[in-house]
């Protein structure tokens, strides 16, 4: 399965009062907008069935000490997002404190 990180950039002071906010926050300043992010790295991992367990496994990934070196992002966190790519079929997912929201491919533009 491909997997793309996408963080907030930090250009305008929008997007930097966005970062590590919940979703329901985010929608109250808002929403969660594609153009507010940034792509910061991409790859492939061993798809399991379940999305949640590939998105906690990816969490841990980027969060621990085995990080790819040439990632340079931050550790994942909250307002990040990761889309899912197999068998050309996408999905996005944003990182929220208690889990994973799928964003709505009209309102994020999906590809």
């Amino acid at each position: 399965m491909k997997y793309e990180i996408y963080q907030l950039k930090e250009d305008t002071m929008e997007q930097v009062k966005l970062r590590f906010m919940a979703s329901d926050q985010a929608a109250q300043l808002g929403g969660i907008h594609r153009e507010n992010y940034r792509r910061v790295y991409g790859g492939e991992i061993p798809s399991v069935p379940e999305v949640v367990r590939m998105l906690l496994r990816l969490f841990a990934l980027f969060n621990g000490s085995n990080r790819p070196v040439d990632f340079s992002g931050h550790s994942m966190s909250v307002s990040d997002i990761v889309r899912l790519t197999e068998n050309g079929a996408s999905s996005w997912w944003y990182c929220d404190p208690y889990g994973w929201m799928e964003l709505n491919g009209e309102e994020w533009g999906q590809i």
